[in-house]
């Protein structure tokens, strides 16, 4: 009797922890599974993507080991702040953003136009009407869509996390976007391997680190979907110069030039804007013969490539914003300023930006070989199940996302 009793209790006993492991796996499964509650939208202006390697910064280092890092991606092209951010907050190209450079020509308008922004929806205006709360600090692609919105300072890396954190803590957004621009800024002042590039990506990763923490004693941190991206990289002024300015080679072959606002006159014939490459614009040269004309100028400069509208198509550019030719400078040339201090960027040189993700949805210790900035927004959506909009040009990064 007392050996059938033993055996009905440890029967029982073993019963109740199947039961236990089934329930716990059961759980654990459906929190794997289930969607992001937040989403911090986290993009560094001029970080690029070998800083990690290079400089090893703890915080960062440790959320893309938890998570899915690109190794090659694949932006805009010119490769300049403006049209990459749209491209990044929209998941569109620049033919349907309508955005060429940071400053592009209007055709229609006849002007020039500083600082322009995107016609068509960015990620926070597809979240809002699911019902998300939304808010940017100092992503200014978002600021027309985002319920809640400051400007802390652009390289001001430890107010832009106490901006972050505010509106979780006090705004109850959901959805924050915000920008990093230090490395920008000491990219462009003292160039991509100096010690004050160093500080920033460190300034940088101390701050995420604090935001990392703040999530953890929140208890908010596996609710919360992370993207940390860039919009292009930077590189120092290479040592070899193209051998004319092609304003210049323009002017001197009879075109009447104008490269900036001031300078635009009823009589200028083609606009040239200096773009990390020089986008050349038509603005009264309606003969093809005199179009080719000018190509042929431009082709004879030694050291830069001739981008027509065929491979301008190819490179999702707009066919008006982004220039009728682009001159672009071969590997190992600058147009300007050879061998000068600081560093620059919109060049293919500069198609060197970070990207990854890690939370909720995402699969863990993950490098993917290859994606696109436009690939960003949908694979957000995807994993929060929203709806993109119709303009939204990239695709979901499928293997980024865990089996469901």
């Amino acid at each position: 009797m007392a050996a059938e009793f033993a055996g009905n209790r440890l029967s029982r006993v073993v019963g109740a922890l199947v039961r236990v492991a089934l329930l716990v796996l059961l759980v654990g499964g459906a929190l794997r599974g289930a969607a992001p509650k937040y989403i911090l939208f986290l993009t560094a202006d001029g970080f690029r993507s070998d800083y990690i390697e290079r400089l090893q910064p703890p915080h960062l280092s440790a959320l893309i080991a938890e998570g899915v890092r690109v190794t090659h991606v694949t932006n805009v092209f010119p490769t300049v702040t403006t049209p990459n951010m749209a491209s990044i907050a929209t998941g569109a190209w620049p033919r349907t953003t309508g955005i060429g450079a940071n400053t592009h020509y209007v055709r229609e308008e006849d002007r020039l136009v500083s600082a322009p922004r995107p016609t068509v929806a960015t990620i926070a205006g597809m979240l809002r009407p699911a019902g998300w709360v939304t808010a940017a600090a100092g992503h200014f692609m978002l600021q027309p869509a985002v319920e809640f919105y400051t400007a802390p300072g652009y390289g001001e890396s430890e107010k832009t996390t106490d901006a972050i954190i505010d509106f979780l803590e006090n705004k109850n957004a959901h959805f924050v976007g915000a920008i990093y621009g230090s490395t920008d800024q000491a990219g462009h002042r003292h160039g991509p391997d100096s010690p004050e590039v160093r500080e920033a990506v460190m300034g940088i990763d101390r701050a995420v680190g604090r935001l990392v923490a703040y999530l953890k004693a929140k208890g908010i941190f596996e609710e919360t979907l992370i993207t940390f991206n860039s919009d292009h990289g930077m590189s120092a002024f290479e040592k070899r110069q193209a051998s004319t300015e092609p304003a210049q080679a323009l002017a001197k072959a009879g075109f009447r030039v104008a490269t900036s606002a001031a300078e635009l006159k009823a009589e200028t014939q083609i606009v040239v804007l200096n773009a990390g490459v020089r986008i050349i614009y038509f603005r009264a040269v309606p003969s093809g013969a005199e179009r080719e004309r000018a190509a042929a100028v431009l082709r004879q400069i030694e050291g830069v490539d001739v981008l027509g509208r065929k491979e301008l198509d190819a490179l999702g550019c707009h066919d008006n914003r982004s220039g009728d030719l682009i001159v672009s400078p071969k590997a190992g040339f600058t147009i300007s300023n050879a061998g000068g201090p600081g560093g620059l960027h919109g060049r293919f040189a500069e198609g060197n930006p970070i990207l990854f993700f890690r939370g909720p949805g995402i699969r863990r210790a993950v490098n993917l070989e290859a994606a696109r900035t436009v690939d960003i927004v949908p694979t957000l959506l995807r994993l929060v199940h929203v709806a993109p909009a119709a303009t939204v040009e990239g695709k979901v990064i499928e293997t980024a996302l865990e089996a469901r």
